[in-house]
């Protein structure tokens, strides 16, 4: 094979990688993946790249308070694993939902143990809403959590 023809076969590959890569669908379930992965490894400035300007929930909760909160919460672990296994996501315009069951494992304090006892109870699944934030296919920013049976506290829980 000339060497014309194999870089215009390799672009057409990356081209369609690309393509097959950049879905709405795949990239919303990437995004829940990646943000998950974050908040166990803690890595908090990767989850504040996550999570939209805008982020609310039902609790009325922002995305500083959030932030802040996760942190201290997630700082009582020795070692934490999130589990999930995600819905196909729904696709609305540059919105997209993803529902998901969420269990914890790990070990750390008394509060740590609360939390995984509490979280791994619920039984209805999360729901991680997203929004397109440009013309980017992968620039998907989380913009609300919902889980209807947890109560938070409004104000700082801990």
């Amino acid at each position: 094979m000339k060497k014309p023809a194999l870089a215009l076969a390799l672009l057409a590959a990356a081209a369609l990688y690309a393509a097959w890569l950049w879905q709405p669908a795949r990239q919303v379930r990437l995004h829940t993946a990646h943000f998950l992965g974050a908040v166990e490894r803690r890595n908090w400035d990767k989850v504040r790249s996550f999570v939209a300007d805008d982020y609310s929930d039902r609790w009325g909760h922002d995305k500083e308070f959030v932030l802040r909160e996760a942190r201290e919460v997630f700082r009582q672990y020795l070692f934490l694993t999130i589990q999930n296994d995600p819905a196909p996501p729904a696709l609305a315009g540059r919105d997209a939902t993803v529902t998901s069951p969420v269990r914890l494992a790990g070990d750390g304090s008394p509060i740590a143990q609360y939390v995984v006892e509490k979280v791994n109870t619920l039984h209805a699944p999360f729901t991680f809403t997203w929004r397109r934030a440009d013309w980017r296919p992968w620039a998907w920013q989380l913009t609300r959590v919902e889980q209807p049976e947890l109560e938070i506290e409004t104000e700082r829980a801990f």
